[in-house]
């Protein structure tokens, strides 16, 4: 997620002789700000109604089971439903899902629902339900609800590219490098990457770690693919943002990464089996989609997955989006995005990054830029109530609501990385860059305690609220509080704020935080 302010300018400047003769000034029309994408309602009243789904339309159905999983008889009993309703149906332990494929006429008659077939202006076409679906009893018994009632590619990418920080810049900026001069590189840790968009080759990664004196990504990286999880899309940046940055902090942390397509269905089961597999404990995720335009079988069939990584100590980062508090599009009410709402997740933010003339932390700004509509995802959510750990931080503006981000980091392009992409050095930002940072700086936290016999970061949440409460008291200072600039609607602020929660980290006063809570006997 990326934005521009006057003052950016400064930080590029200082950077400029880091990049290359392709710079972001000759690059930029070509990656301008997307915007969010056409909501399911819009989609359908923008198209042609092609009637029913014929014969030749497979859907792809996730249910997601209750927690904890429910008895294996119960759940045959709704296997069987849907294979004698015309589906292929499965679910083996521990998947939080019972996956169903078949024609959308069988899914129409056995959910009470018409699937029809659409086509928009452009061309592209797709398949979706209007009615919410009536699960038959021995299904509704077991699973929270259903997602995939249509395959209309609502998840967006995170991240912008406008060069840029180098991984110098960036260890030193956050105060990362007093960890790796330490001897912490990610040794022991696996980042794990649910991503959309693909990654054919590895030359891209290959200049970028020989450029910056890195190692080999070939050791350290993994990819994951499965024909039920879909095509990803075409290389759009993002997947090699991901990897590039998360590379620049955690050198030696391994890479795992899970290719799906972009609707819910296909991105549940690829997300399922990455929980199942448990490669690794910390989850860098730059995906989203309008909160209120997520189904709730799609919500709750995500966030039962989500429960079994938070119960095998799973960190899992998500970006909260390019559009500031305009998730759902500038001409929609301020809206956040969804998994970032979950309060099972930890939520990252944007900012803008200025530079001291040395190249270290001078000061940050919460990250808006009126003129292509762009910011730090940041607002309440409109499904999930205050969390426990949230609660001495509830805003009036929240009603009582899950309240994001958590934390924040550089985002905005005009002060944002330095990456190569398509064989050209680039500069990137997006809180989709922001999220691999903070997964890396997790990384070297979580090698740290092991290496002193305590447990790892697990769900963060908790640790960092106790640290932002408790931020006067402790000596250095865990985060650097961001509190100028605005998220194009809410303004930072002293402490937590809708535009950047918590604020971005001093990575070894963090590490030093996180080691006194667990020691302290913190969750």
């Amino acid at each position: 997620m990326n934005f521009r302010v006057l003052a950016a300018a400064i930080t590029v400047a200082a950077v400029s002789a880091c990049a290359s003769s392709h710079s972001a000034a000759g690059r930029h029309d070509t990656f301008s700000v997307p915007k969010p994408p056409r909501t399911l309602l819009q989609a359908i009243e923008a198209s042609t109604d092609l009637g029913p789904a014929g014969p030749g339309v497979t859907v792809t159905l996730d249910f997601g089971l209750r927690s904890p999983r429910p008895n294996n008889s119960s759940i045959a009993a709704a296997v069987d439903m849907l294979e004698r309703g015309g589906m292929h149906a499965s679910s083996h332990a521990p998947s939080s899902l019972i996956l169903a494929d078949g024609p959308a006429q069988a899914a129409s008659a056995l959910l009470g629902i018409e699937i029809d077939s659409y086509r928009l202006p452009d061309g592209q076409a797709f398949y979706a339900a209007r009615e919410e679906p009536r699960l038959p009893p021995a299904i509704a018994a077991v699973t929270v609800g259903v997602s995939g009632l249509d395959d209309y590619p609502r998840l967006q990418r995170y991240a912008i590219r406008a060069g840029g920080l180098t991984p110098v810049d960036v260890l030193s900026f956050y105060n990362l490098k007093a960890l790796r001069d330490a001897g912490l590189d990610g040794t022991g840790q696996t980042i794990l990457l649910p991503e959309i968009d693909d990654m054919p080759n590895l030359s891209d990664l290959d200049r970028f770690a020989s450029k910056f004196g890195l190692p080999p990504f070939e050791p350290v990286l993994t990819t994951k693919r499965d024909p039920s999880w879909g095509s990803p899309q075409k290389p759009a940046g993002e997947t090699v943002l991901d990897l590039e940055i998360a590379h620049s902090i955690a050198p030696a942390a391994k890479l795992v990464v899970y290719f799906s397509a972009a609707d819910f269905g296909h991105t549940d089961r690829a997300f399922d089996q990455m929980v199942t597999d448990h490669l690794g404990s910390i989850i860098s995720e730059s995906l989203g989609s309008c909160e209120t335009d997520t189904p709730g079988g799609a919500r709750n069939t995500y966030a039962s997955i989500e429960d079994r990584a938070v119960a095998q100590r799973m960190t899992h980062l998500v970006a909260s989006g390019d559009t500031g508090a305009y998730t759902c599009g500038l001409d929609q009410p301020a809206a956040s995005s969804f998994p970032a709402t979950l309060p099972t997740v930890t939520a990252v933010g944007g900012t803008s990054v200025f530079q001291s003339s040395q190249g270290t932390y001078f000061q940050e700004s919460a990250w808006s830029s009126p003129i292509d509509q762009s910011g730090g995802g940041g607002g309440a959510s409109d499904f999930y109530g205050t969390p426990d750990y949230q609660r001495n931080e509830a805003q009036a503006g929240a009603h009582g609501e899950r309240q994001v981000p958590d934390v924040a980091a550089d985002a905005n392009p005009s002060t944002g990385f330095h990456i190569i992409f398509q064989g050209h050095d680039d500069q990137a930002g997006g809180t989709s860059a922001a999220t691999p940072l903070w997964a890396g700086t997790i990384a070297l936290i979580n090698e740290d305690l092991k290496q002193k016999g305590l447990r790892e970061a697990g769900f963060a949440n908790p640790a960092i609220y106790w640290m932002g409460e408790n931020d006067a008291r402790l000596s250095p200072r865990p985060f650097h509080d961001v509190t100028a600039g605005n998220n194009l609607f809410y303004d930072a602020g002293t402490g937590w704020d809708f535009a950047t929660g918590w604020g971005s980290m001093d990575g070894a006063a963090l590490d030093a935080a996180w080691i006194r809570y667990i020691k302290g006997g913190g969750s």
